[in-house]
């Protein structure tokens, strides 16, 4: 399952990658600052919020809500929450039960995951800043 997804992994790495080069150079060009500031400071930003995520994924409790699969219509949608084409976010219900150990495990791998890649643009950050040296 990993080998066919990592394609998949490696383009949204490399997109987020060139994102943050192409958005810091911009920023640091119409700032007239150091370029190679610039790039660090950007993926100093990125690397933090993916630990941020990763933080969110691994904090989250034993229990989930089951919101159902069930279609409503009328009033009973009205009241079970607003309607945003096949999107709909329930006011309250739902039934709570514990995280089964398969949820548990992807839970923790999606947190190293994100861990890992945050840790990595750091890292990539520290490279680029000229008033870093390794």
């Amino acid at each position: 399952m990993f080998r066919s997804a990592l394609p998949r992994i490696l383009a949204l790495i490399a997109g987020l990658f060139a994102l943050t080069v192409v958005v810091s150079l911009t920023l640091g060009a119409l700032a007239h600052s150091n370029l190679l500031r610039a790039l660090a400071t950007g993926f100093y930003i990125v690397g933090v919020a993916i630990l941020i995520g990763s933080f969110a994924f691994g904090i989250r409790g034993p229990t989930r809500t089951d919101w159902g699969e069930g279609e409503q219509h009328g009033a009973e949608a009205a009241s079970a929450g607003m309607l945003f084409g096949s999107f709909r976010i329930p006011r309250r219900g739902g039934v709570r039960r514990r995280r089964t150990s398969e949820e548990r495990a992807d839970s923790k791998r999606n947190s190293v995951a994100l861990f890992l890649l945050g840790m990595a643009f750091l890292f990539i950050g520290i490279g680029f800043d000229p008033a870093r040296h390794l």
